[in-house]
């Protein structure tokens, strides 16, 4: 049995990292580092054109030399991480990070790391992790496609809704537990099957109708009743978050 990893999200808005290396596999972790709004520094005498672009862009820090230990920017690192060819240069990396006390990924034995980096299927606020603990990077790649299937894009627009949903809900009921109650019961809603047929492109409209009819109601009741008026929204041919539903709407409150 291998290692048992704590799995955990991390906020790098602002924080160093460091990586050794300017290939391939540096350029896509570099990528996901400048995603979560890292300061990307890296170290290597020959580089990818992209990376060699964000260099130029001032997006990262780019050190066109070899690495050697004592290097500034290893001692600043929050993360690093060794992504070269060559196994010496990277257990060379992997030394100084443990003396630094810095965490540390290697791209070509990640189990002798301090942690390793999951497959990640991102939609928006939706982040969703898998990992094989080293094992078989290629299965982790495999669930990813697999995971991307599962969780269409419509779940990014989805999420910001719920998440609006949710803090108006907040805002209009004190009782914890009804709140609760409610938050489920918008989860039965088909919400996401709104979104999915049309793109996610009428999120704003369904939002202010939604929000509307909570305003009146806010009660479990009231989300019970909204639901039932959405599945009626969806069965009807055109429906969306327009205006010639919003008109209906206010005919008929329910």
């Amino acid at each position: 049995m291998g290692k048992a990893y704590y799995p955990i999200l991390l906020d790098l808005q602002n924080r160093i990292c460091v990586i050794v290396g300017g290939g391939q596999v540096a350029e896509r972790k570099a990528a996901s580092l400048l995603e979560a709004g890292a300061m990307v520094k890296i170290i290597a005498p020959e580089v990818t054109p992209r990376i060699e672009a964000w260099g130029e862009e001032g997006r990262i820090g780019l050190r066109r030399e070899r690495y050697s230990p004592g290097m500034t920017e290893l001692r600043e690192a929050q993360l690093i991480f060794a992504a070269t060819d060559h196994a010496g240069v990277n257990a060379q990396v992997k030394r100084e990070a443990e003396e630094l006390g810095t965490l540390f990924n290697s791209a070509d034995d990640q189990e002798s790391g301090g942690f390793i980096v999951p497959a990640v299927v991102r939609r928006g606020r939706l982040t969703v992790a898998v990992s094989t603990s080293g094992a078989s990077p290629a299965l982790a790649a495999a669930l990813k496609r697999r995971l991307e299937a599962v969780f269409p894009a419509a779940y990014e627009p989805y999420l910001e809704l719920l998440h609006d949903l949710r803090t108006s809900i907040q805002e209009w009921v004190p009782d914890t537990r009804i709140r609760q109650e409610m938050f489920r019961g918008i989860l039965a809603w088909p919400l996401l099957e709104v979104l999915e047929r049309e793109h996610g492109e009428a999120a704003a409209g369904w939002k202010s109708l939604l929000l509307e009819r909570l305003r009146r109601d806010p009660s479990p009741a009231g989300v019970e009743r909204t639901g039932e008026w959405l599945l009626e929204q969806v069965r009807q041919p055109g429906s969306g978050g327009d205006s010639g539903h919003r008109s209906d709407y206010r005919s008929n409150p329910g």
